[in-house]
């Protein structure tokens, strides 16, 4: 079943071997980076009406969701985007679906976090067009994965 969740949600979002081994090339350069995303984002979280209600009733474990975020972050241009890695997604799904994430948030938060990991690639590779764009295409690939892989757990794409 996982290995069906994967291959299906490589094909969908188009993240290919090639941007695999990308992401892992530039991990040195961005993963410096990514403590900056995730307090970016839930930033955008805590002053966004709607989010905020939401984190408020879990207010308690604010750090250590930063801490898990940060850590997701981090293996998405550190690991091998394998079963291992897909089953992980499923369960960040299922716990999304266990306290009643509304979708639209989850969503949401993949475009925060694209805006934000989009801005540090063309920071740091802008001058150069070509691997500008194939980073973006990596990032903008898993990031789409790992949306398609945790909506399984709303019961999406059957």
């Amino acid at each position: 079943m996982i290995n069906k969740i994967m291959t299906s949600g490589k094909a969908i979002s188009g993240l290919s071997s090639e941007l695999e081994s990308r992401l892992k090339e530039i991990a040195p350069v961005i993963t410096p980076h990514l403590p900056k995303v995730t307090d970016a984002f839930y930033v955008k979280l805590l002053t966004t009406s709607d989010t905020f209600y939401f984190l408020k009733a879990h207010s308690e474990r604010i750090e250590h969701l930063k801490t898990t975020h940060l850590n997701w972050l981090n293996s998405l241009f550190t690991q091998d985007i394998d079963a291992d890695f897909t089953e992980k997604m499923r369960n960040v799904g299922d716990a999304h679906v266990a306290i009643q994430l509304p979708l639209e948030f989850m969503t949401g938060s993949m475009y925060l976090m694209s805006k934000e990991l989009f801005a540090i690639v063309i920071e740091e590779f802008g001058d150069d067009k070509q691997q500008c764009t194939k980073a973006l295409q990596a990032i903008n690939a898993v990031l789409g994965f790992s949306l398609i892989v945790m909506q399984k757990s709303y019961g999406l794409w059957a």
